[in-house]
């Protein structure tokens, strides 16, 4: 009996070891490696946060190589999947919710509680992010209710086609259908149609530029206003100072190399090579001198870019190189006579993010160009933070985003009464 009792004993205590070894080893593998890429609140949050997408991007790259799916797809139908068992602990009835189809896109409204029937209200059009190729309405589920809440506007999320099932221009005209069918439709939704505003983040940050333009060139009822937060403007140029900065630290496991270069071969069927992008082997130096031309801001340092100290331009351009000039690829670079005419614009920046550049960027050829009612905030916080507002890995800054960005749409709802 004894022996036997001490065999349990034994087999248990190995048990545990291996359990140690294998909880070390996964620690290791994917936690320790991960470094915060600067001061900010809860940084071990933001620890384990991108230690645990590290393991997950494993695990379906893992799963792509067995059955055929790839990991992107995987990755899209797991978050999804989640959005039916939900825990909404903030749901309190102030904001009802339904999904349903506009021009064969699928969209989730959001409409504030204890609004008057004959009252028509100010309409939100949000595009989310995750570079064309992930993401959806219900990633960015939580934002949405909560902007709907805080402004008292009606939300409307476009779960436009991703890449790369689509390409370019299938997510813009997806957009532009939505918004057109909107506020032609507007009593329909009970909105006001002179009270639109488009909203997105990151890719969907793009999008938000380039539905605005295309509705403008269509003389539709002016766009009231454009709130972008760490927008992707820019396709062409992958050595701007935030690049060079936050690039190694592969914010979230999810900003590297490997992941960018598919934001834009999936979005325009191109064949970028990591190499040539991210140290801008595509460009020639005409290429270069154009990106700056475009920009056409007198006081930028091109030095910043490093360019110059490793000499990695070609001498000719990619074959693809000059689809990402469009201005509907990357809208920062738009003619004066384009950007001159934007609406009023919140832009928000986030100090660690590749994307960074692109904020600032655009928010100074805005205010060089005398566009009114810009707003530009910056906040000490990683890309991609606006998924991240549901506990428990909820971030403050994230709700600061929701509240300036409803402060904004309010402000400019007022001034057009």
């Amino acid at each position: 009996m004894i022996t036997h009792n001490h065999s349990h004993m034994v087999s248990f205590r190995t048990l545990i070891l291996i359990i140690i070894v294998i909880l070390s080893i996964f620690v290791a593998r994917y936690y320790v490696p991960v470094h915060s890429p600067g001061p900010m609140a809860h940084p071990w949050k933001y620890r384990i946060i991108s230690g645990t997408f590290a393991f997950i991007l494993d695990v379906t790259r893992s799963l792509q190589s067995i059955i055929g799916i790839p990991y992107y797809t995987l990755l899209n139908v797991m978050i999804d999947s989640l959005d039916p068992i939900k825990i909404r602990p903030f749901d309190h009835g102030e904001v009802f919710y339904h999904d349903q189809y506009i021009e064969n896109v699928l969209v989730r409204i959001y409409t504030p509680k204890n609004t008057s029937s004959t009252s028509l209200l100010p309409v939100i059009i949000f595009f989310h992010g995750g570079g064309f190729f992930f993401g959806s309405i219900y990633s960015h589920d939580t934002m949405n209710y909560h902007l709907s809440m805080y402004t008292g506007a009606k939300v409307i999320g476009v779960n436009y086609r991703l890449t790369p099932g689509v390409h370019y221009p299938i997510p813009i005209e997806e957009g532009v259908k939505v918004a057109k069918y909107v506020i032609n439709n507007y009593q329909e939704f009970s909105i006001d149609p002179t009270h639109v505003f488009l909203y997105g983040d990151s890719a969907g940050g793009n999008m938000a530029v380039v539905v605005e333009r295309h509705l403008r060139r269509e003389q539709k009822p002016i766009v009231r206003g454009v709130l972008l937060l760490y927008p992707l403007l820019q396709l062409v140029h992958y050595r701007l100072p935030s690049y060079l900065t936050y690039l190694p630290y592969r914010l979230l496991s999810l900003l590297r190399e490997d992941m960018l270069v598919q934001v834009a071969n999936f979005y325009l069927n191109t064949s970028f090579s990591e190499d040539e992008l991210f140290n801008n082997r595509h460009l020639s130096l005409i290429d270069y001198e154009n990106f700056y031309s475009k920009l056409n801001l007198s006081n930028i340092d091109k030095n910043d870019d490093d360019i110059h100290k490793h000499h990695s331009l070609s001498e000719s351009s990619h074959p693809d190189t000059w689809k990402l000039f469009n201005e509907n690829i990357s809208p920062l670079l738009a003619d004066d006579d384009i950007v001159r005419n934007s609406p009023s614009t919140f832009i928000v920046a986030c100090t660690y993010d590749v994307l960074f550049s692109d904020a600032e960027l655009y928010f100074r050829r805005l205010q060089r160009l005398d566009v009114k009612n810009v707003i530009y905030r910056e906040y000490r916080i990683f890309h991609g933070v606006m998924t991240f507002v549901d506990f428990p890995v909820a971030f403050n800054e994230a709700f600061d985003i929701i509240n300036d960005s409803a402060q904004f749409v309010i402000n400019q709802t007022a001034l057009g009464k």
